[in-house]
């Protein structure tokens, strides 16, 4: 095999290199650009149809005259929470959406994103110290979130998901494989606009997780009922963790 393609092909353990995003290097305008990027990536590559696989017909099914309460983990510039306040409009149905990050700056972007979406509510959390109650929302979702995280930190960070959640966890990332990683090597300039987003991207895929490594975090955290779905389209994964029928409840914040 030639040397470029060894390199790129070759998956071997996971790689855990932090993301310029998350250590908010650049300006403000260099990360407006490159989480617009990953919008467009998403949307491209993945995002839309987990949220027409897994969540919208979910949302269909809630009945009530309550809103549908969504919690967004590592929502960063809120574009997951606009596409389903937009599909929830479409379709007549009413949502009640918590958009959560720990960065100030995603945050910031993410307020000019929601404007005009009085049904979004943007919290600055830790995704380990969550400050909502017990079964405080109908979904819990999170996408591209979790390989940002080492194993042994999901492993405790997953039930707290679980707890948050009355009705089911929605939980979409990578998948770490050979082919990936060649289709970005491949198409990331063109992809990718912003160098930021070019490291990351790249980053990313070596930080993602496989299927046996997702399960067995899964296992340790006591969280043997949730299945993986895989779309090798696309190379996610969609973990879901079923509590009950969802019922038509808002989300209740814990008083701070």
């Amino acid at each position: 095999m030639i040397p470029l393609l060894s390199r790129w092909t070759a998956i071997g353990e996971r790689v855990d290199e932090e993301e310029l995003l998350d250590l908010n290097e650049g300006s403000l305008d260099e990360a407006t650009q490159s989480l617009n990027d990953l919008t467009r990536i998403n949307r491209w590559l993945g995002g839309g149809a987990f949220l027409r696989k897994y969540l919208f017909k979910r949302i269909r099914r809630a009945g009530g005259r309550k809103p549908v309460s969504i919690l967004d983990i590592g929502t960063g510039a809120a574009t997951t929470p606009v596409a389903i306040a937009r599909w929830a409009r479409r379709n007549q149905k009413t949502v009640c959406i918590v958009a959560l990050d720990n960065n100030a700056r995603h945050l910031r972007i993410a307020r000019q994103a929601i404007a005009g979406y009085s049904e979004i509510e943007l919290v600055r959390s830790d995704a380990n110290a969550l400050p909502f109650r017990g079964d405080a929302f109908d979904f819990v979702i999170s996408t591209l979130f979790l390989h940002h995280f080492k194993p042994e930190t999901l492993s405790e960070m997953i039930p707290l998901f679980v707890r948050a959640c009355r009705g089911a966890v929605l939980l979409n990332d990578l998948v770490r494989d050979r082919v990936p990683c060649l289709f970005f090597r491949l198409t990331g300039f063109f992809l990718a606009r912003s160098p930021l987003t070019r490291h990351d991207g790249r980053v990313s895929l070596l930080r993602a997780y496989t299927i046996p490594e997702m399960r067995a975090i899964l296992d340790e955290a006591d969280c043997r009922q949730a299945r993986i779905h895989i779309d090798w389209i696309y190379y996610r994964m969609t973990i879901v963790s079923e509590k009950a029928v969802a019922g038509p409840a808002g989300a209740e914040k814990v008083s701070e």
